[in-house]
């Protein structure tokens, strides 16, 4: 059951994501006849401060244990140490470091102080690139004809080397930057999957750098900090594989985690990798100034 909630709730992060995602573009291109944005196109901004999912690997630095008592007469302690690595889910908030926006009819990120630069260059972009696939197409099927044709194999490179040039073109008219696209994140964790399904009761979580690959998803390495329940060191040394004694003359005969005779909360630390989904990534309309 609990496979089956976390699986929910990754399918519907995804979906809200992508969705909102496909909303705009739709948008988009109801409010541009041409796909142009200098045509009435609206270059959404994003939100300074996003709020999303993330789903990835973790790995703790610290060793850490499972505790058990034999089940014979003397109940002796068994130490069973857990998996450092686990597949974990966790909420997240963004804050950009740069001001962008995104171009919706192909989710395209652009600086929002470049939108009037890209809207002009996109007033022929997608011509010029229509006209260079479709020339593209006649001399390939030129080519298969005549393969050894150097002027046709001539053309071929001409136009292919002019469509790389546009492609680079439209990468700088976006203003984009690396540490434009980077983002400052906040994660808790909400559940962890190892040998099983846990789900946090504690406050766990961490501090990161992400990346925003498109307008909704982002990659992100966290450094993680959290709780967990550990025996106290003394009676790991002096009692493993024998019995615990309880004081009052007989040995313990089951653990319980809330004692802080035998247990403390003991941090560790260590870091993941995520993949973001953000949502409601968007500016209102009348907020993105256009």
């Amino acid at each position: 059951m609990k496979k089956v909630t976390i699986t929910f709730i990754f399918i519907c992060a995804v979906t809200l994501a992508f969705g909102q995602d496909n909303g705009s573009t739709q948008q988009g291109n109801s409010t541009s006849g041409s796909g142009n944005p200098s045509s009435g196109q609206t270059l959404p901004n994003l939100n300074g401060v996003t709020f999303g999912f993330g789903i990835g690997y973790s790995h703790t630095f610290d060793k850490t244990y499972d505790y058990s008592l034999t089940t014979d007469g003397n109940h002796n302690l068994q130490l069973q140490p857990l998996n450092k690595q686990s597949f974990v889910i966790s909420s997240v908030i963004m804050v950009k470091l740069g001001k962008i926006a995104v171009d919706p009819t192909d989710n395209t990120i652009v600086q929002q102080s470049q939108k009037t630069a890209y809207r002009n260059f996109k007033t022929n972009y997608s011509y010029q690139k229509l006209a260079m696939d479709k020339t593209t197409n006649t001399l390939n099927q030129q080519l298969a004809l005549l393969p050894n044709d150097k002027k046709i194999i001539s053309q071929l490179d001409s136009v292919q080397s002019q469509a790389k040039n546009l492609k680079n073109q439209k990468s700088d008219a976006t203003g984009n930057t690396f540490w434009g696209r980077v983002s400052i994140d906040a994660s808790l964790d909400l559940a962890n999957v190892s040998s099983s399904v846990t789900f946090n009761k504690s406050v766990n979580g961490g501090l990161g750098v992400g990346y925003f690959i498109t307008d909704n998803l982002q990659a992100a390495l966290f450094y993680d900090v959290s709780r967990i329940r550990q025996l106290r060191d003394y009676v790991v040394n002096n009692y493993e594989g024998k019995p615990i004694p309880n004081g009052s003359g007989t040995n313990y005969n089951a653990l319980d985690t809330s004692d802080n005779n035998l247990f403390y909360d003991k941090t560790i630390s260590g870091l993941s990798f995520k993949l973001i989904f953000s949502l409601a990534n968007k500016a209102s309309t009348t907020s993105s100034g256009d």
